[in-house]
């Protein structure tokens, strides 16, 4: 592809620095148990994500029970505030009733 003489001798040298590295690299990792590690983790990522992919199905399931039940709250909740303003309201009447009542 490229002509021998068309290819300067620095990146002969550069090319043939990186394939030496790349060569010391491969020679640790294989040395190494950082290989078998690696094949290891990666072997585990799979049964990792089908993991939290439950785990979040089942967070889900949770958030959506919670909600069936906050809902009917809700509604209580409301109807509690409304009683609440009918009373004061007609604790008003009442007190504006016995000012008027003498002796009082």
């Amino acid at each position: 592809m490229f002509d021998a003489l068309s290819v300067p001798p620095r990146l002969v040298l550069r090319a043939l620095d990186d394939l030496h590295t790349l060569a010391e690299s491969v020679r640790s990792l294989a040395d190494g148990d950082l290989l078998d590690d690696l094949l290891l983790s990666i072997r585990a990522v799979p049964r990792s994500e089908d993991d939290l992919s439950e785990r979040v199905d089942l967070l889900r399931a949770e958030i959506a029970a919670l909600r069936d039940w906050l809902g009917p709250l809700h509604g209580e909740l409301k109807d509690l505030d409304d009683t609440a303003e009918a009373l004061a309201a007609g604790l008003g009447r009442l007190e504006a009733l016995l000012k008027k009542l003498p002796g009082l």
